[in-house]
């Protein structure tokens, strides 16, 4: 063993990010110790140690409890550090894919809030929206103040597929069948904005859709729907397809449910003039 592979506990401590203190209580455990203690009490580890430390440290990050890593340490051959390194990339893999749904979770919410900053309530618009990917419930037929118990746990556990944390922003699909009877409160679907690993995936039509935006409770969406069938007929637009209802502004930026931001999207053929129109 050559002295120059020797590092100091002050200078293995620096290239490992490991505190003294912790490296000295790994020791007492017997988790992990110098490779050698010299007369003088100071502990010594070969730079090779640094690769065990590194180890140590992803385990305990995904998890492991000391006396976990230890017992490994202590029995490790190449088959057994193989089954846990691939145990632990699977876990690794599932906790990616949260964080990755979180931040998609972050990104929708900013995105929504960022957009409801400039909405006039009193102002309908025409605008071309692209193929948005979708993650749907179940098929349904209920009325937004009538929603069952089951549609709400199907939906829950299919986002929980997704790996998405609870208060993923979702909306609701209106049927284009009852909004030719002018009728806004039927639902067929809920909906959150993703690309799906564990379901069909489903899409939110491209082309052009007539938007509009009120302020109402969750459901509470009876006095929007009239104002989008009298602008609809009076501006001659054909509806082409379900609409789609979902919150910018909810109880997670506002306290008083009865300001909360809603925006209806209803498809429609290419208009002649797409842009703002009056309410």
């Amino acid at each position: 063993m050559r002295q120059t592979d020797m590092l100091s506990i002050s200078a293995f401590s620096k290239m490992s990010d490991v505190s003294r203190k912790t490296l000295i209580y790994y020791d007492r455990i017997g988790l992990f110790k110098p490779t050698f203690i010299a007369d003088n009490g100071y502990r010594y580890y070969h730079r090779s140690q640094l690769d065990t430390m590194g180890v140590i440290h992803i385990f305990k990050e995904l998890g492991m409890s000391l006396e976990e890593i230890k017992e490994h340490l202590e029995q490790r051959t190449p088959i057994s550090t193989l089954q846990l390194l691939r145990k632990q990339e699977q876990i690794l893999q599932l906790q990616i894919a949260k964080l990755k749904r979180a931040r998609q979770m972050i990104i929708r919410r900013a995105e929504d809030l960022e957009q409801s900053m400039t909405v006039n309530v009193q102002q309908m618009y025409v605008i071309w929206q692209p193929r948005t990917p979708l993650l749907l419930s179940c098929r349904v037929h209920a009325s937004k103040k009538q929603f069952t118990e089951e549609l709400w746990m199907d939906f829950q556990q299919r986002l929980q597929r997704e790996h998405a944390p609870l208060g993923y922003p979702n909306g609701i699909v209106i049927p284009k069948e009852y909004l030719l009877r002018k009728d806004g409160d039927m639902v067929s679907h809920m909906y959150s904005y993703m690309t799906t690993d564990a379901h069909e995936q489903a899409y939110r039509p491209e082309g052009f859709y007539f938007i509009a935006y009120a302020r109402a409770d969750y459901g509470d969406t009876d006095n929007i729907y009239p104002r989008i069938f009298e602008a609809l007929e009076r501006h001659r637009y054909t509806i082409i397809g379900d609409a789609y209802e979902e919150y910018l502004q909810d109880e997670v930026s506002l306290r008083n449910s009865e300001e909360y931001l809603v925006k209806v999207m209803v498809p429609i053929e290419e208009p002649s003039y797409p842009g703002e129109c009056s309410g």
